[in-house]
């Protein structure tokens, strides 16, 4: 997932959705919306690492994922998961998401908004 600098502007959705499971890599300085996909029996769940970043003090540090239906106007699903940046895989998983809906996550962080971090992650409907 590319750095756009910006978020996913409201109502915006990818040409593809994806199918869960699904890997991917992050890279950004302030937030990073993920592709859009559609959940599996009303869940999807997300599994991430942060493996380096720009600010050395990063290790110390967490980034926040929000999961959004991209359906229409977008709107925020549940609550806000935190993820520690210290090199373990972490996950967190939604439910009660809309079926036939595509939705996608956003990552941001609210701490040295210049400093790139990136890692890895995997998202999946259990």
């Amino acid at each position: 997932m590319p750095d756009t600098g910006v978020d996913r502007a409201t109502g915006e959705v990818g040409a593809q959705a994806a199918f869960l499971p699904f890997n991917f890599n992050f890279d950004f300085t302030a937030s990073l919306a993920s592709r859009t996909f559609w959940p599996v029996l009303g869940r999807a769940c997300v599994s991430l690492r942060g493996t380096g970043s720009a600010d050395p003090s990063y290790y110390q540090r967490e980034v926040k994922v929000e999961m959004w239906d991209a359906y229409g106007t977008d709107t925020k699903k549940g609550l806000t998961a935190r993820y520690s940046l210290n090199g373990g895989y972490y996950g967190y998983c939604w439910s009660g998401l809309a079926s036939g809906h595509e939705h996608y996550f956003r990552i941001y962080k609210d701490w040295n908004l210049g400093a790139r971090v990136w890692g890895n992650g995997w998202t999946s409907p259990i």
